[in-house]
């Protein structure tokens, strides 16, 4: 939802990167598994006498699954239901079509981006607001595990996005500043997470599910756009 970023500063200024370290988002970066997700909450909704389209709810993506639900109650008149009880009927729609459709497939040119960052000595870590499972899960069906350091689900952290806890645990175990990262975000939550951590943000438009990234330094469309040396140069 618009200014769900409110509460966290946003720290955008005009610099250029200075990346040591490039962190992904999972959902909407890694693979295009949103729509999949919103819609089966507009079916859920829709079992609940509840109508609202995919892209109606396109503001909900980029936080976690209790933030998420906690925002339907509010926004769709649930208050009459309990918290677990909508995020299990959400999650047994989602579950059975994400685990039950096989194998997964990256994003268009992913994997030739991560081998050039590889290649180019730019670390690699992932951040997400989703369940460490589902993230390390993800990761195996992408066969895209070796290319990062480690993946960070929502459980790692006190506050999901939009508040900046994930992208600043990644700089501390990676020992880098903020100014050292790179964060490629497909969501306004989680651009929002970015640029209060103090990274330079990119956003991705890449998933068919398209959201407000107008905060980011940068935007792209594709990952053939992001020149890995142009992120190198002011190291």
């Amino acid at each position: 939802m618009a200014g769900e970023g409110r509460g966290f500063r946003l720290r955008k200024d005009r610099r250029e990167p200075m990346a040591k370290a490039v962190l992904f988002d999972c959902d909407g970066v890694l693979l295009d598994s949103e729509y999949q997700y919103l819609d089966s909450v507009s079916r859920y909704l829709r079992t609940l006498g509840r109508e609202a389209g995919i892209e109606e709810l396109a503001y909900l993506v980029g936080t976690d699954i209790r933030r998420i639900t906690e925002q339907l109650k509010k926004d769709y008149h649930l208050e009459g239901y309990g918290t677990e009880e909508l995020i299990r009927g959400q999650r047994a729609l989602f579950y059975k079509e994400f685990y039950g459709e096989g194998k997964l497939s990256p994003m268009e040119g992913l994997v030739a981006f991560l081998d050039r960052l590889r290649a180019a000595g730019i670390r690699m870590a992932v951040a997400s607001s989703s369940p460490q499972e589902y993230v390390d899960y993800v990761l195996g069906q992408l066969k895209i595990g070796e290319y990062f350091e480690f993946a960070l689900g929502r459980e790692n952290v006190q506050r999901a996005k939009p508040a900046p806890d994930l992208y600043l645990e990644a700089m501390r175990r990676l020992k880098i500043l903020p100014h050292e990262a790179v964060v490629i975000e497909d969501s306004q939550n989680g651009v929002a997470a970015g640029l209060a951590s103090g990274a330079y943000v990119i956003a991705y438009k890449g998933s068919v599910v398209r959201q407000d990234t107008s905060g980011a330094h940068r935007t792209v469309f594709s990952f053939q756009e992001i020149g890995v040396e142009e992120l190198k140069k002011d190291l």
